[in-house]
């Protein structure tokens, strides 16, 4: 009987973008070679609630979240369920028959953790195996974001129990996958190795059974249904069907198989070598097969698309913000150089002025017949050009260099008086 598979990521910020881009296919170019674009129309949605899984799903947290308090950046956002099986389990099915096991399963997770909590689940069936992305913001009954408390170590025990009590009762020939303690979630470079191992046992298996294939082609034999070349006979008495003259039935001695065949020790010990090595590698290929690998094999999957297409779109950014700097840097070379010519500017400005300033007090200064005349002249003269200035938000230089004019008086006055 096949195996349900369901197993858990957890999802924080950083992790949304990539894993919605491969969700929902946003990318024509993916670095998972299962995927087959050509039939990436039959993937459906169970739950379509975000189109940006990052923006959508922090914004649905804020607007719930029982505290006021900001979420933290490592917070676990999404724990991510993803709900498969075998391919053979799946190859049974008709379309319809497998959208309701995986609308089955939905229906479980939106029962025990709540209908709006469940953000998205997409089916995906362009890979080798169907395989449904689940998922569910961790909100406890008091609606505190806590993947820890939502997801404990009993709740999944529950989960992996209780799933396929719910598939079965929904009439799904399945049941859950192998207990033990001792199981853990494998790393992406642990799960490749133990696919490398997987397919050098399967090798292995395929070349002992093409070993043996031969042999039995070379010698006429066949195992273990063999029609062997030299049958082990016995004599036994048989009825003729004929009866003798006290009416009993008469009987005959005839050749008749035992059921057992005669090998030479070499053959034997051939065929007897290959099998041993046969069972061997067939037993280490079935281990491995009783492991998490295949029920796994979906989530790693995923995984390595999700960090694949997050590193395309953090080149993309940083490319971004490389043109940006450069536009940037551009212009500040720019703005530089017309800063440095204004501050040119201003100086010949400051020079003029202060050769006007001094032109209009001369002027000034001739027309008047004493110097305290000439200073009640310049003095109402500075104050009509202040009021003018003022009232046109003109800053009034005039004023400044006067008060110069006058700083440098006052020291010389001090000077001669010492």
């Amino acid at each position: 009987m096949s195996m349900v598979a369901a197993r858990m990521q957890k999802m924080k910020a950083g992790n949304l973008t990539g894993i919605g881009n491969h969700n929902q296919r946003k990318t024509e170019n993916h670095s998972n070679p299962d995927i087959d674009i050509d039939r990436s129309n039959l993937n459906y949605e169970l739950v379509h609630q975000t189109e940006n899984y990052k923006t959508d799903i922090q914004a649905f947290i804020n607007e719930n979240k029982a505290s006021s308090r900001a979420v933290r950046k490592d917070a676990v956002l999404v724990s991510e369920w993803i709900i498969t099986s075998d391919t053979i389990f799946f190859e049974a099915l008709t379309p319809e028959q497998t959208r309701s096991f995986f609308e089955e399963a939905k229906d479980y997770f939106a029962d025990r953790f709540g209908e709006q909590n469940i953000r998205y689940a997409t089916v995906h069936l362009d890979e080798t195996t169907p395989h449904m992305h689940l998922g569910v913001v961790p909100f406890d009954e008091d609606y505190k974001l806590s993947a820890k408390t939502v997801f404990n170590r009993p709740v999944l025990r529950e989960i992996q129990e209780d799933l396929p009590k719910v598939l079965q009762t929904a009439g799904f020939d399945i049941e859950r996958g192998r207990k033990g303690s001792e199981q853990k979630n494998l790393t992406v470079p642990e799960y490749k190795a133990m696919k490398k191992e997987q397919e050098e046992i399967e090798k292995k298996v395929q070349q002992k059974k093409e070993e043996l294939s031969a042999y039995q082609k070379e010698t006429k034999k066949e195992y273990p249904l063999a029609i062997l070349p030299m049958k082990e006979n016995k004599m036994v008495d048989v009825e003729t069907g004929e009866k003798n003259i006290f009416g009993k039935s008469k009987m005959k001695q005839e050749k008749q198989w035992t059921g057992n065949v005669l090998l030479s020790e070499e053959d034997y010990l051939t065929m007897t070598h290959a099998i041993q090595q046969g069972k061997e590698a067939e037993e280490k290929l079935t281990a491995v097969l009783e492991t998490d690998v295949y029920e796994e094999n979906a989530f790693f999957k995923a995984k390595v698309e999700s960090l694949a297409e997050e590193k395309i779109i953090l080149r993309k950014e940083k490319k971004e913000i490389l043109d940006l700097n450069n536009k940037h840097v551009g212009l500040y070379r720019v703005l530089e150089k017309e800063n440095s010519f204004l501050k040119g500017e201003i100086s010949d400005l400051k020079k003029e002025l202060r050769l006007l300033y001094k032109t209009t007090r001369s002027f000034l200064k001739e027309r008047t017949s004493d110097i305290k005349a000439f200073k009640t002249l310049f003095n109402d003269f500075m104050r009509d050009l202040s009021e003018k200035l003022t009232s046109n938000g003109i800053d009034n230089h005039f004023e400044k260099e006067q008060e110069k004019e006058k700083k440098k008086e006052r020291t010389q006055s001090r000077g001669r008086f010492r």
